[in-house]
């Protein structure tokens, strides 16, 4: 990032040797530019991003003036050769020194010294206008392509954990409380879901993004001169010419849409870190969580922090800033081009970059973490987490779902259930594998009781005040065979858990073979 001279981070660099000599321009005028705002209107860095997709732009043009009769063979011929020469030189390449304005009038100062005159004809029929705005979403097309390809093989790394860990029982959670038991992987898989539907929504947008070309929609309003759009649309890789001129030179739609995909990632990337570091974190110590993606403490030496996740929920903020960011820069614009909009191209690029690495990051991480199964096993006595279950199967019995609820809500209430495989003390002689807080305190449990539930009969008493109570047995819920008798589709049941991860899986592949 450029510095100032006192080092602050995102000042234009006043002592830029290019903006301290004349500034090389497309338009002409007397006067020349004020220092200050001549560094705020130079784009070439901010441009330079753009080089891979301006260099197929100008082939493009070249293409399509020499269709028109603009361009002899010859100098078409000399324009490739140039654009060659510059592709081979300057693809990968930093940025270089030049008084130019913008990356478009750098490239047009090149060809005109390569080829002479063809150079200085093949702005004809189009102008900066349309010129970025179709760059721009030639970058998004790509950049969208890129990052569902990327999704997909997180999508895929989740399903298949989501299979391996689909018979480790483990707690799920309401209202960061334990609620009813699911498992490890109908967890993992919880997220393969969300990565495998914006994977989709990316496809979709890159489609709808390429059935339109801005170029040739000229400065706001087209061009007298008949250049065929449409040999402008098929070299780059669109489906057909845009419809009206103003929209194409007025908005940045594409680059908003693009910026939203990757925040709503964000989103789901800020979750999965948030879960991860409360399941490393006592007195869960759910996951053995990698230590290469771990860092210490400078003064406490027991300390192993979930560095990479915090870092990854910090750092996934950058991106729903960046659509807000670009969202705030077109609120209120007029019809027509704004150099407002000159400032989206950062805020693109550097939300790109960082979506990117996001995935990297996070598919390195699940590579790496596991488990602890003797703690999820321990964490599935803590609370009432069958309770649910309970429920159901006195409505299986018969019992009216309102009664049954009352009645296993009453049991809780009152402590007077077991949990599984807890109907009498652990045989190491302690009390419970977890000592904690009933939510229900005043309620008929005190404080540090750990919690129990049995099975209820589906015979019921009546209490003195006529109200229907059950009795227990001895049968008792195994964690294991409790989430196998889960019924329903997108259910935690691990048979249900392998079925939709083997569905994503093979989506995948078949997406994978077709494209």
């Amino acid at each position: 990032m450029p510095t100032d001279s006192s080092g602050w981070p995102g000042s234009r660099p006043s002592d830029d040797p290019h903006r301290r000599r004349g500034m090389s321009t497309l338009w002409k005028q007397d006067t020349p530019l004020h220092p200050t705002f001549a560094q705020v209107n130079t784009s070439l860095r901010d441009d330079w991003f753009l080089l891979p997709f301006e260099l197929r732009l100008q082939r493009a043009s070249a293409k399509a003036l020499t269709a028109a009769s603009v361009l002899s063979a010859d100098e078409s011929a000399s324009l490739r050769g140039a654009l060659e020469a510059l592709e081979q030189q300057f693809l990968g390449a930093p940025c270089p020194d030049s008084p130019a304005e913008d990356l478009h009038t750098w490239i047009e100062a090149k060809l005109t010294e390569a080829a002479g005159e063809a150079g200085r004809k093949i702005h004809t029929a189009r102008s900066r206008n349309d010129q970025v705005a179709t760059l721009l979403r030639m970058f998004v097309i790509d950049a969208g392509e890129r990052f569902g390809a990327k999704l997909g093989e997180l999508v895929a790394l989740l399903a298949r954990r989501a299979k391996e860990w689909a018979d480790l029982p483990m707690p799920m959670m309401t209202h960061t409380q334990f609620a009813a038991p699911g498992s490890a992987g109908f967890w993992a898989l919880r997220y393969a879901v969300a990565l495998d539907r914006l994977a989709a929504s990316a496809a979709f947008q890159v489609s709808q993004w390429r059935q339109r070309c801005p170029l040739g929609a000229g400065a706001v309003a087209g061009s007298s001169i008949a250049i065929d759009r449409a040999i402008l649309a098929r070299e780059l890789g669109f489906e057909q010419p845009s419809l009206n001129a103003l929209y194409d030179t007025s908005t940045r739609d594409e680059c908003v849409e693009w910026l939203a995909l990757a925040a709503q990632t964000a989103l789901h990337f800020q979750s999965f870190a948030a879960d991860l570091i409360l399941f490393s974190q006592s007195p869960l110590r759910w996951t053995r969580y990698p230590p290469a993606f771990a860092t210490g403490s400078s003064m406490m030496p027991n300390k192993l922090n979930p560095d990479a996740m915090e870092l990854l929920r910090g750092e996934a903020a950058a991106l729903p800033a960046a659509h807000h960011h670009a969202l705030l820069l077109l609120k209120g614009l007029p019809s027509g081009y704004n150099r407002d909009l000159q400032c989206i191209k950062p805020i693109v690029r550097d939300a790109t970059g960082k979506a990117f690495f996001l995935c990297e990051l996070l598919h390195a991480f699940v590579e790496g973490m596991d488990f602890d199964a003797s703690r999820l096993a321990a964490s599935m006595n803590v609370g009432d987490i069958f309770a649910t279950l309970r429920m159901e199967q006195l409505v299986r019995d018969g019992v009216p779902l309102r009664e049954a609820h009352h009645a296993v809500a009453t049991q809780v209430r009152n402590g007077t259930g077991q949990s599984p495989g807890n109907s009498s003390q652990p045989s190491d002689g302690s009390t419970s594998c977890f000592k904690t807080p009933s939510p229900f305190q005043g309620e008929g449990r005190g404080e540090g009781e750990s919690f129990h539930l049995n099975h209820f009969s589906p015979s019921p008493n009546l209490s003195p005040k006529g109200e229907r109570s059950f009795e227990t047995s001895s049968k008792q819920f195994d964690p294991l065979a409790a989430i196998q008798s889960y019924q329903t589709i997108g259910s935690a049941a691990p048979a249900e858990t392998r079925r939709v991860a083997e569905e994503m899986l093979r989506r995948r592949s078949a997406d994978s073979a077709s494209g």
